[in-house]
């Protein structure tokens, strides 16, 4: 049998982080779905060795199941084809101690992106091959993300609703006082624990900060040259918060619009271009280079196609109703301004990027930054003008921005710029997985139609 790429630094990996933790007995395996969920299976930690050598198998039709884990009609994949394997290796470097559960376990990541035949439609495998577009024109990308997220209480209402947190140390609901020392002085436990867990998993995070809504955080990660792992950073950042939140009789969530009266949850990606000397191709002295201009213009340009990987669920189109909740709701772009798309922080030192504004925490991050790379490469290869930037406050919606899943879909069918680089058979296959999830959710009659239509 031939040898698993990198299998002897994979070995040699394991070799010293059995030696630190002699404690770990049980590591986890983990890959992404189309959802941006993991799914997987847990070993004895001594299968970690054959596993770097030989690799290991997984359904294929892992990676297309719904958002609760089911399969869906008409996709074919695991329904029609026999359901059969695909091959994946770990991801090295990616082997993490954690501690949220009954006793210390280990975590790994897999992907078929480096297997013989790897599966077209797995997230990373998608990002990774818009990365290699831009490292074909000796291009790299450096990327940050910013993540929002929701802390609640662990237990519904008796209508299944979410409660308010309460404070820990005051047992008051949390309030919504943004930027406050005292809001992340007093959720310090379950902050600290979920940084704790973060470092254990070589994951750097940032600046710290409380946000617009009652219970709702943010982390920021630090920017990362390598753009694949910073995208499994924020996969496994979810899942820390969400674990962690747990030992805490908290609940997690990164759902766009989880309170209609409250902000939503976005996540937000600082992007530059470095070239292969390490020069950011986004300066110009201290002015921005017309490639940046051109960037924006092609984010611009595919704005509504890309809303359907940038907003993937049906709820995700709640979070778009402008006003205080600052997410975007117009093809628009600006310095300093962060009621546009595609906000140009400023850029001490000729540090130029542009951060995208546009998707929510509940869309998969592989999709979401390959999206948006995609769309970057497209504007400057053509050209493309953004126009004059918006210095004002924009609050109502564009008439032609589809703002909501249905519309988004069709956007993105359309789209030869995006097609172009994702490919149409990616594509048309996650256009027809969000559409055959969106039938399944709405195939349901809840109390308020009864309430309402009875």
């Amino acid at each position: 049998m031939a040898k698993r790429k990198d299998s002897d630094g994979l070995a040699a990996e394991i070799a010293r982080f059995r030696a630190a933790n002699p404690d770990v007995d049980e590591f986890e395996v983990l890959a992404a779905d189309l959802c941006g969920h993991f799914f997987g299976k847990r070993y004895p930690i001594d299968k970690l060795d054959s596993f770097a050598r030989d690799g290991l198998a997984f359904p294929a039709s892992m990676f297309v199941l719904s958002t609760l884990g089911e399969l869906l009609e008409g996709l074919y994949y695991g329904i029609d084809d026999g359901d059969p394997d695909a091959y994946f290796d770990l991801v090295p470097a990616s082997l993490a101690r954690h501690d949220w559960g009954s006793r210390p376990r280990a975590q790994i990541l897999a992907t078929t992106c480096s297997a013989v035949e790897p599966a077209w439609f797995e997230p990373r495998r998608v990002l990774q091959q818009v990365v290699e577009a831009f490292a074909a024109r000796d291009w790299h990308p450096m990327v940050a993300f910013e993540l929002e997220f929701y802390l609640f209480d662990g237990q519904r209402d008796a209508d299944g609703k979410l409660r308010v947190v309460r404070n820990p140390k005051t047992g008051r609901s949390d309030t919504a006082t943004v930027l406050s020392a005292s809001r992340i002085a007093d959720f310090e436990q379950v902050i600290d624990d979920i940084v704790r867990a973060c470092r254990a998993q070589r994951i750097e995070t940032g600046a710290i900060s409380s946000e617009l809504g009652p219970g709702q955080y943010e982390i920021n990660f630090n920017h990362h040259a390598d753009v694949l792992r910073a995208a499994d950073e924020t996969c496994l950042f979810k899942r820390t918060v969400v674990e962690v939140a747990k030992r805490h009789g908290m609940l997690a969530s990164f759902i766009a619009k989880p309170l209609l009266d409250a902000a939503g949850n976005g996540l937000h990606m600082h992007i530059s271009l470095v070239d292969g000397d390490g020069n950011n191709i986004f300066a110009d002295g201290d002015r921005a280079h017309p490639r940046l201009m051109h960037a924006i213009g092609g984010l611009l340009e595919t704005m509504p196609a890309a809303m359907s990987i940038w907003a993937p669920n049906v709820n995700s189109y709640r979070r778009f109703r402008g006003g205080i909740s600052c997410a975007p709701v117009s093809q628009t772009w600006g310095y300093e301004n962060r009621t546009v798309a595609f906000r140009v922080p400023l850029a001490r030192g000729g540090a130029w990027r542009v951060e995208n504004r546009v998707p929510g925490a509940d869309a998969n991050p592989y999709l979401a930054m390959a999206v948006t790379l995609a769309a970057m490469l497209h504007g400057i290869e053509a050209k493309l003008e953004p126009g004059d930037a918006t210095e004002e406050a924009v609050d109502g919606p564009d008439a032609d921005l589809p703002l909501s899943l249905p519309t988004a879909l069709a956007a993105t069918r359309a789209n030869d710029g995006l097609i172009g680089i994702l490919g149409d058979q990616f594509v048309d296959f996650y256009c027809r997985h969000r559409a055959a999830e969106t039938a399944a959710f709405e195939n349901y009659i809840g109390a308020r139609e009864y309430d309402w239509y009875l």
